[in-house]
């Protein structure tokens, strides 16, 4: 049976209530068309972070005399606005629709909940029956269930590209974090008001959002788990010898060995990633040009840990024995060395063009660099220990971990022949980036108290100088003299615990954490390319977790 969209059961009669939602219609489509106009002016790409979001819609509320009372609605509409082109270009049978169950009628349905959500059977008695018929004609998926873990399944397997979804404030709300972790072009349409009973949705809103159309274009929604799984091939052993033609020299099975271990692989991953969202390659194999030059940025980062773990004198690594501890200084420093020289060699022989070539190896020197100064910082601290301040250990940071993670995204950019003026953009992404990251191993290793870490060792550590500037008097010293005494204390990070607690000294680095967070999606605001901000978008919440 057939229903017209505009159908509302007489139960779904709307009552007055609480909600950001304008309840005039009128107010609802001029909000509209101002924010369409303001994202086609500001030239918005999506995705944003909330920061931004929010930024955006407090100016457009003031240009647009929008009541403070409708802001958040009012950052539900921007951000469709933003990805409404991107929405429009994707099939049809690519998107699913996603409707709440508060929209049936409840004592008149005829329809069944499974473990799914509700198998509507068309009864006409609300507005879902129409609804549904109008997208599935269409090719759209249809779910009517609460929360997003069915959308999320679909979107994991590569099934959908783009979300039309129908909620009260309050889900879209939550829900926002989850579909900016994941970038996931969507179209999100309030209820009129909040909870879940007597409530309705603005039709022509909805019905608008499903007749979106323009001329299909390739979504390339680069698939990360599948990517990382392939790239984690490539590291075995025989995989390995097979991709570097060993000769088998002890120092080789030495840097084989090690290149082989455990680890999260970001770097490599970052590499590939840009390549594929900026050849729009969703099933394209990965040529073997970009592959010597993921394997070159390992080699570079595993080269950096040896060292790293030589002049820090650490015992472990992986849950192992650091390369020194193992084999000693000597053998391990040129095992270092050694994947250094294969890094350059991998990137000198890949099959890409001269110029390409020049350009990478420029890149990888340039990080190699800024990675020794910031290195050559903390050893130098090392040697006269004195209390940092929290910028002098940002600084470190900077220029210990950003260089990695630009080293990684500006190769794969070379590889897809990205315009020189992307790398600006990248660069200051991964200095926020590599910031965050090593604020996040500070954290990590507070929690832990392992000795191995920054904090326990008493080395460069953001936590120590946020302590050190938060104290004063008796624990200022306390601190000073734990600073000073460097790599060589015998005091223990359970004795400073109980000061960095009544510091808050946790809080105030997790805030920083997210201040770093967002500069590193702030840097990407003159990007035009949605796949690849999408990308970078959701690597960030990956690298740096919710």
């Amino acid at each position: 049976m057939t229903h017209s969209i505009n159908a509302i059961a007489p139960e779904m009669t709307i009552r007055p209530g609480p909600s950001p939602v304008p309840q005039e219609k009128a107010e609802r489509d001029r909000i509209r068309a101002v924010a369409g106009a303001y994202a086609a002016d500001h030239q918005l790409v999506p995705p944003l972070s909330i920061g931004e979001l929010r930024e955006h819609a407090r100016c457009l509320s003031l240009e647009a005399a929008i009541p403070a009372a409708a802001s958040d609605f009012l950052m539900i509409v921007l951000s469709n606005e933003m990805w409404r082109a991107t929405v429009a270009g994707i099939p049809c049978r690519r998107r699913v629709l996603f409707l709440p169950q508060c929209l049936r009628s409840k004592d008149r349905c005829a329809g069944e909940l499974d473990e799914l959500g509700l198998l509507c059977a068309g009864c006409g008695n609300c507005a879902i029956g129409a609804l549904q018929a109008r997208a599935e004609a269409r090719g759209y998926v249809v779910l009517v269930a609460e929360g997003t873990t069915v959308v999320t399944r679909l979107l994991e397997q590569g099934k959908v590209d783009a979300v039309i979804g129908v909620g009260c404030s309050s889900v879209l709300e939550r829900t926002f974090p989850h579909m900016a972790a994941e970038a996931i072009p969507g179209i999100a349409i309030p209820l009129y008001r909040e909870g879940c009973d007597r409530t309705g949705v603005d039709l022509d809103w909805v019905r608008d959002a499903l007749e979106l159309n323009l001329p299909a274009r390739q979504h390339s929604r680069v698939n990360i788990d599948r990517l990382r799984a392939e790239i984690d091939a490539w590291f075995t052993p025989d995989a390995l010898v097979a991709n570097l033609n060993l000769d088998r020299t002890s120092t080789e099975e030495i840097g084989l060995s090690w290149l082989a271990k455990s680890g999260k692989r970001w770097r490599p991953l970052l590499a590939v990633c840009i390549y594929q969202a900026m050849t729009g390659g969703r099933r394209r194999s990965i040529p073997a040009s970009v592959r010597s030059v993921a394997l070159a940025v390992e080699c570079f980062h595993k080269a950096s840990l040896v060292h790293d773990d030589i002049e820090d004198n650490d015992n472990f690594r992986y849950g192992e024995k650091t390369l020194h501890r193992e084999f000693g200084v000597p053998i391990a420093l040129n095992a270092g060395d050694f994947l250094v020289g294969e890094g350059y060699r991998l990137i000198a022989e890949c099959r890409a063009t001269l110029s390409r070539k020049v350009q990478m190896l420029a890149a990888a020197a340039e990080g190699h660099r800024t990675l020794c100064l910031g290195q050559g910082e903390e050893l130098f601290w090392m040697r006269h220990p004195a209390p940092l301040s929290v910028e002098q250990v940002l600084a470190i940071f900077r220029r210990k971990t950003g260089p990695a993670f630009q080293v990684a995204l500006r190769l794969g950019a070379i590889c897809a022949s990205a315009d020189v003026g992307l790398h600006p953009v990248l660069t200051r992404f991964s200095e926020a980036l590599g910031t965050a990251y090593q604020i996040r191993d500070d954290l990590e290793d507070f929690r832990d108290a392992g000795a191995d870490g920054d904090v326990g060792a008493m080395r460069p550590s953001l936590l120590l100088a946020l302590a050190y500037e938060s104290a004063a008097g008796v624990q200022q010293e306390q601190l000073a003299a734990a600073w000073r005494r460097g790599c060589r204390t015998d005091a223990s990070l359970e004795e400073l615990q109980p000061l960095f607690a009544a510091l808050k000294v946790e809080e105030k680095a997790r805030r920083l954490l997210e201040v770093h967070r967002d500069q590193a999606f702030r840097a990407l605001e003159p990007l035009r390319h949605v796949e690849l901000k999408s990308l970078l978008f959701r690597l960030t919440w990956r690298i740096l977790g919710p």
